[in-house]
């Protein structure tokens, strides 16, 4: 994953305000999240079988919410708590993913075995979960990402 310094900085090259991105950086890593923020995680009920909701932090556990990207269900609560109360922290939700897959295959991307444009269509057709309302918000950000794939991958690597 990327660090706040990354993140921060390609948040800035989006136009989005630092005080978004920081917000999003310590929802994302579970490190002292905003109020609403956490109270999203304990209080958003998530349907698991039967007649069991349970909220998303008692779904992830305390130690894993860092990793809250790679789970399709909790991106797709988040997405609609965003798009319901915060939609201008959506651009930076995806952007966050975007980067952190980036990052994860810097290695690759330094090797020449894959290019921005791969990294960011793989991670659009595999990782990215999208909820009526968010399409806009990740075109917004893939298109970024591809006009600005160089000066990303200085950033990252």
């Amino acid at each position: 994953m990327a660090g706040n310094t990354e993140h921060d900085k390609i948040a800035k090259m989006a136009g989005i305000p630092s005080a978004i991105s920081e917000e999003v950086n310590r929802f994302m890593d579970d490190a002292n999240p905003p109020k609403d923020f956490e109270d999203h995680n304990n209080e958003r009920k998530i349907f698991v079988c039967g007649h069991l909701s349970i909220s998303i932090r008692t779904l992830m556990g305390n130690e894993k919410l860092q990793d809250r990207g790679k789970e399709e269900i909790i991106q797709k609560e988040d997405l609609k708590w965003l798009l319901a109360t915060k939609k201008e922290y959506i651009r930076c939700y995806y952007l966050h993913l975007a980067v952190d897959n980036i990052c994860e295959n810097k290695d690759r991307l330094k090797g020449g075995k894959e290019t921005v444009d791969s990294c960011i269509n793989n991670w659009r057709k595999n990782c990215a979960v999208v909820v009526p309302g968010t399409e806009p918000y990740l075109r917004d950000v893939l298109d970024f990402l591809r006009n600005n794939a160089e000066n990303i991958i200085q950033i990252i690597c």
